[in-house]
């Protein structure tokens, strides 16, 4: 939103601030190692659980979104520790 002095405020009336630009190469960099580390360890992940079923489901579903969340948390606590 557009203030008539053409300063960019929040619906609140508060001042944004512009923070510091975030290297996105790092965040890329860490999924392409999540990639790496799902393409090496999912067999391992599946022959870990001696079911059939199961061993599948926790492999290619549970193993693969574990590593997506822990990558994107990672991501955030470098973006708050970089102050952006």
């Amino acid at each position: 939103m557009m203030s008539m002095t053409g300063e960019s405020t929040t619906l609140m009336g508060r001042e944004e601030q512009e923070g510091s630009t975030y290297p996105l190469w790092i965040e890329r960099l860490f999924l392409l190692s999540g990639v790496v580390v799902f393409a090496v360890f999912r067999s391992d992940v599946q022959a870990t659980v001696e079911h059939d079923f199961l061993g599948v489901i926790l492999a290619y579903i549970v193993f693969p979104l574990t590593l997506l969340a822990s990558i994107e948390l990672i991501g955030r606590a470098i973006q708050r520790s970089l102050g952006s």
